[in-house]
């Protein structure tokens, strides 16, 4: 048996070793997805004949690695929306209590597929001095052949997935879980609103995907509130537009094709008087010329958040 034991753990770890498209973070892992590599593994090992049919299963192989080191429960408390695999494991030998974690690698974890957004990205990126209340995984999803790209409705279709008949207050999204007295959301969102998705390597078992720095700037005026409301936003703006790629941010805006976004984008420009450069002014300045400002819905710069002053240029009302 030990010879068995010690063939399993020298191929778990190879396998987790480096991280792969499927699995961006290979030392964090979720309860399912960890017992799932755990039987696929001994499955493998069974017909190579390196391990028997007597061989630990999946529970008996996840309390070894415990036992030995190898692996570690992170204290998790389940979210209304939680489900039984919503529990987490660091593979790692060594590891204990007191291993850290960062909330970016939890979430990729969390959602092998999904992208860190709104305030997790704002502090992953460094574009915020607060610390977040909360995190954010999203999962794109296409966007359904019905619904059209172009809206006249400024605040129809601003970034997510609701049923019909939902609320337009601003959702945080499903409760998945909290860790270290932090709540972790998810939450769908169309993937043609989501250009901006880049894979950050943090280490070679750590893969991160997050918004860019652009995507997650114009992800404040789409989501104010999970991007942490109209301070944090301010913030971001002043930390990040002149770190922000200007050609890349006028495509972001031209793909989106969400005219409230761009309405928001140049009251907010206004606001602060930053300086528009000329790719993206070109874009805004194309879509000035195309808004009948009488006939557009008055919108608030922040849904959600009520401004005492207007923007006549582009009938968006604004805080002072």
């Amino acid at each position: 048996m030990e010879s068995q034991k010690t063939a399993f753990q020298s191929e778990l770890l190879r396998r987790v070793s480096v991280a792969t498209e499927d699995f961006p973070t290979v030392r964090c892992w979720s309860s399912h997805k960890l017992r799932s590599l755990l039987g696929n593994l001994r499955s493998s090992l069974l017909e190579q004949r390196m391990v028997s049919s007597s061989f630990h299963r999946t529970e008996a192989l996840l309390a070894w690695l415990i036992d030995a080191g190898l692996a570690h429960p992170l204290p998790v408390e389940p979210g209304p929306t939680a489900k039984a695999e919503d529990i987490f494991y660091l593979v790692e030998v060594g590891s204990s209590p007191q291993s850290a974690v960062s909330p970016f690698e939890l979430l990729q974890a969390f959602q092998p597929q999904g992208i860190v957004s709104f305030f997790s990205a704002l502090s992953f990126h460094s574009l915020t001095t607060q610390t977040p209340p909360f995190h954010h995984s999203v999962a794109l999803t296409p966007r359904p052949p019905a619904l059209p790209r172009e809206r006249t409705n400024s605040e129809t279709e601003t970034g997510s997935t609701h049923p019909a008949g939902a609320t337009r207050r601003e959702s945080l999204g499903s409760h998945a879980f909290t860790h270290d007295g932090i709540r972790y959301f998810s939450t769908k969102r169309f993937r043609n609103l989501v250009p901006g998705v880049q894979t950050q390597i943090l280490d070679p078992r750590i893969h991160l995907r997050v918004t860019d720095i652009e995507q997650t700037l114009l992800d404040t005026l789409m989501h104010p509130a999970a991007s942490g409301g109209q301070s944090v936003i301010f913030e971001a703006w002043e930390q990040g537009f002149g770190r922000a790629r200007s050609e890349r941010l006028a495509g972001y805006v031209q793909n989106i094709a969400l005219p409230v976004l761009t309405r928001r984008l140049g009251a907010l420009l206004n606001l602060t008087g930053a300086v528009a450069p000329a790719p993206l002014r070109s874009v805004l300045d194309q879509a000035r010329h195309r808004l009948a400002v009488d006939s557009a819905p008055q919108v608030s710069l922040f849904r959600g958040q009520p401004g005492d002053r207007l923007d006549p240029e582009w009938n968006v009302v604004t805080p002072t």
